[in-house]
């Protein structure tokens, strides 16, 4: 099984899906039926991801469990698969992140066939994309990645849903098309598919080694929320209110995000990467901008999102210094990082529901009334900005450190973004717990249930456990 384990991470999920398309349309028991699906499908899943862990050596860098399989005839083609300690460990926290989360779904009856069928779609094809080992496939995951988010922005936008489905189709459309030249270039020149890890081999032109890091450098940046493509995605998220959905929205920047950890600390030549202080520059402007909008936002869920944008930077920055050192770092917070932000998507989501119910108005104290909802999205909402008993803690405290080391004036730019990102969900936080807010709740049956409750716990736990190593209950 070894031998086909990371085909099998990415077959699984496939799987799912068309077991959950054949699932009985009757109305009282097909959301059931297709959750059901899902659970034993991410479970299955996780449990493979955790067996390929156990087997990677942690002290060897590089691609391991490396899988070929023959694809094209003509022209000739083979499929490399590999992983690494950094990719499957993004792999285990979206597994097991989307894993929690369907408990959280169960009750969701709103077109659950077609939720769950385009998630485990989009599962599948992330999982791809992150083990995706030569630059072939690597190109096809990264264009089918866009596929399930079309249709499920289709499904669950807003009534501006057309023009954001427009918007991200052409900006995902740009970037695929760039980097569809960039690698037949690349394959014409070698005459055929190459590993990911030797493209820096090969030896172009100087005009069109220029054109072609360019055009991957601007697709992957038009996956990434900043300037000037930050407000499509920007546009996109403030339109996604299901939490599922939203934390899928929020996963295509790590699309562009893994695209250079894959290409720049190793890989880029020295003629391009001598211009990534430029980029650098772009990134902590969008920071800086991003964190200060936060702080006169009031909506909790476009707080989440603006979080979620200056981490995903903080890590794009630690990408471009001239060091590889800190992609393990990365990895680890990664891990922490999406666990957090899922419990938090559907706490928030649980929130706003019940101020709806109840016609409270968005500043409310509604916590005051929700003890098992107010003490989770406080450790939640702490772990967010450091609480020191997680990964993304301890791992950042490190990047940001190399950061300062590397220049200071970008390390104090970075952790005042960084404060005013805390200083925006501490304020959110506050404006739910402060009593003078709150209104009189007769409702008894609006705190979070004792299943979800534990949910929360459970991954505390898990976190407070992967403080030093987030394998540790493989090794």
């Amino acid at each position: 099984m070894q031998e086909y384990i990371l085909l099998l991470i990415m077959l699984i999920p496939v799987l799912g899906a068309i077991f959950a398309l054949t699932a009985t349309n009757d109305k009282n028991s097909s959301s059931n039926n297709v959750y059901n699906i899902a659970i034993w499908t991410l479970f299955v899943n996780v449990i493979l991801i955790l067996y390929a862990l156990s087997h990677l050596d942690i002290e060897k860098s590089g691609v391991q469990f490396v899988e070929k399989y023959n694809w094209l005839k003509y022209p000739f083609a083979e499929l490399f698969v590999g992983a690494d300690i950094f990719s499957m460990l993004l792999i285990l926290s979206i597994n097991f992140s989307f894993f929690v989360a369907q408990f959280y779904l169960r009750h969701d009856v709103s077109k659950a066939k077609t939720l769950i069928v385009s998630t485990l779609l989009f599962i599948s094809l992330i999982n791809g994309y992150l083990i995706a080992a030569d630059i072939l496939s690597f190109y096809i995951f990264f264009a089918s990645i866009s596929i399930p988010m079309i249709i499920l922005i289709s499904t669950y936008g807003s009534i501006r849903k057309k023009n954001i489905l427009i918007r991200f189709s052409l900006y995902s459309f740009i970037g695929c098309l760039l980097l569809f030249i960039a690698t037949m270039v690349i394959y014409c020149y070698k005459s055929s598919n190459i590993p990911l890890n030797t493209v820096s081999y090969i030896n172009l032109p100087n005009k069109l080694e220029y054109f072609v890091w360019f055009s991957i450098f601007f697709a992957f940046l038009s996956h990434m929320p900043i300037w000037p493509f930050h407000y499509w995605i920007s546009s996109i998220n403030s339109t996604l209110k299901h939490p599922l959905v939203f934390i899928i929205g929020n996963l295509i920047p790590l699309v562009g995000l893994y695209g250079f950890i894959r290409f720049w600390p190793n890989t880029v030549p020295d003629t391009i990467s001598i211009y990534a202080p430029f980029f650098v520059a772009i990134c902590v402007i969008t920071i800086l901008f991003m964190s200060l909008i936060s702080l006169s936002h009031k909506d909790f869920r476009y707080k989440l999102y603006t979080y979620m944008t200056v981490y995903y930077l903080l890590y794009l920055i630690g990408v471009f210094l001239p060091t590889s050192v800190l992609k393990i770092n990365i990895g680890y917070s990664l891990f922490s990082f999406f666990i957090i932000i899922t419990i938090l998507s559907f706490l928030i989501s649980h929130i706003e529901k019940q101020k709806k119910k109840l016609s409270l108005y968005a500043g409310s104290g509604i916590l005051c009334y929700m003890p098992k909802t107010s003490k989770s999205v406080t450790l939640f909402v702490l772990a967010c900005i450091g609480l020191p008993i997680t990964p993304l803690f301890w791992n950042n405290f490190i990047i940001i450190a190399e950061i300062f080391n590397y220049n200071l004036v970008l390390g104090t730019a970075i952790m005042l973004s960084l404060f005013f990102i805390s200083l925006s969900l501490l304020e959110e936080l506050y404006r739910m717990k402060d009593k003078s807010y709150a209104t009189v709740v007769c409702n008894d049956d609006i705190d979070l249930s004792n299943k979800h409750f534990y949910i929360c716990i459970i991954c505390l736990i898990i976190l407070f456990f992967s403080f030093v190593k987030p394998w540790w209950f493989v090794f």
